[in-house]
């Protein structure tokens, strides 16, 4: 069992996540349980319960859902982020699809199309396993 108190609650590992061709990206769209103020699950004691893609730790560092930065896979050698960036070119046309991969409505779209520019700001981030500190 991993230790919790680990987590610094930045609710980035809480973002849907895509696997493309063995590469998994982060996208701009959180969880619906998670509270964006907080950066807490409103529903946590109950979380596998209710939303059954909602991964556990150990589950979590086997799919890549945490970025680089996260304690519980800093310094965990061979571990792979997910991409947190839009491509340098193409970034709204790559968010409308994994907008639409993820039936994302139109209201939800707009509400995170300029998180998702602003967050990138035009640059790619490469994709490179952790190292031991």
């Amino acid at each position: 069992m991993a230790d919790e108190s680990l987590c610094r609650r930045c609710g980035r590992c809480c973002h849907k996540k895509l696997d493309i061709g063995g590469v998994v990206y982060m996208t701009p769209f959180p969880c619906r349980y998670l509270d964006e103020e907080t950066n807490l699950c409103k529903v946590y004691d109950r979380r596998h319960e209710v939303n059954p893609d909602c991964l556990g730790v150990e589950e979590g560092i086997k799919r890549h859902a945490f970025p680089a930065d996260c304690p519980y896979v800093r310094g965990l050698k061979g571990y792979v982020p997910p991409i947190e960036e839009p491509p340098a070119k193409g970034a709204e046309r790559f968010f409308d699809l994994l907008a639409d991969e993820l039936g994302v409505g139109p209201e939800e779209r707009e509400r995170y199309k300029a998180r998702w520019k602003v967050r990138g700001k035009g640059k790619g981030r490469r994709r490179e396993a952790s190292s031991p500190d």
